[in-house]
């Protein structure tokens, strides 16, 4: 028999001896202290080996657990809080319409002798913001170009394009499209008489001329239409007098009017007629 016959046969037995001692150590509990000891600390060594990666991998699997509950709760709260802001936001546009609808109709004392409607905005668009917005009263109301639209405590703007259901109102902030409007200026125990004729939007101010008088006229004083058209109906507020340009002519004079309307939030309004 050769060295590697030999070798195998050397290695197998004792091979085949380990694992009967390993087998009787386990299973039958047959103590031989040598073998039992080195047994024990081998199969420690490895339990500690392979337990620290066990240990790893299921820590960070609760920790994963733990993000992915998190993420969801996160997610639900979001929801919540977009719906949250929408109620609020919707709340808040609710009680503006609901002020300004009071404001609106506690103005038709002011005209009880004129003929008037109350209308809603239904449409108004950020690219027509300054000029245009659609109301809910229409042909079937009896609206007529003549009429006036008021709102916010002043004049907004005048009627444009009549429908069977609804109406465009073409608001007076339009610098571009603005109707000439006869308007009257207190001025002390005076009154003058002019055109709004414009509309300044580096100054947010109606542009008042063709003045009828030369008689000075203070900031403050009081602006309102005038009926001298004969179709427009009269003092329907308009603003106060903010400032005065005077040419090298006094009848040349441009009054700038803070408008007593604001044309910001614009929710409900007053359609004024001349009471036929």
């Amino acid at each position: 028999m050769n060295k590697v016959a030999k070798l195998i046969v050397v290695s197998s037995v004792l091979l085949v001896l380990s694992f009967s001692l390993l087998f009787l150590s386990v299973n039958k509990r047959l103590n031989i202290p040598f073998v039992s000891n080195g047994i024990h600390t081998s199969l420690s060594y490895v339990n500690q080996f392979l337990s620290k990666p066990i240990r790893f991998f299921s820590e960070q699997r609760d920790v994963i657990a733990e993000l992915i509950e998190t993420y969801d709760e996160n997610k639900e709260l979001k929801a919540s809080l977009r719906s949250l802001e929408g109620q609020v936001a919707e709340l808040d546009t609710v009680k503006k319409e609901n002020d300004s609808l009071r404001e609106t109709l506690g103005m038709t004392d002011r005209y009880a002798d004129k003929h008037f409607l109350v209308g809603l905005v239904s449409v108004r668009t950020p690219v027509a913001w300054n000029t245009q917005l659609t109301i809910n009263l229409g042909k079937k109301d009896g609206l007529t170009e003549e009429m006036l639209v008021v709102s916010n405590g002043g004049l907004v703007g005048i009627i444009e394009n009549i429908y069977d259901e609804v109406t465009d109102v073409k608001l007076l902030s339009n610098s571009d499209k603005v109707t000439k409007i006869p308007v009257k200026i207190t001025a002390g125990t005076t009154n003058i008489y002019g055109i709004l004729t414009g509309y300044d939007t580096d100054t947010n101010s109606f542009i008042i001329s063709q003045l009828n008088s030369v008689d000075a006229i203070e900031v403050g004083s009081n602006v309102v239409t005038s009926d001298l058209a004969g179709a427009t109906p009269s003092n329907i507020q308009i603003g106060k007098v903010r400032s005065v340009k005077t040419s090298s002519s006094d009848l040349s004079r441009e009054l700038y009017v803070e408008p007593t309307a604001s044309f910001t939030n614009i929710y409900s309004v007053l359609v004024v007629g001349d009471g036929k």
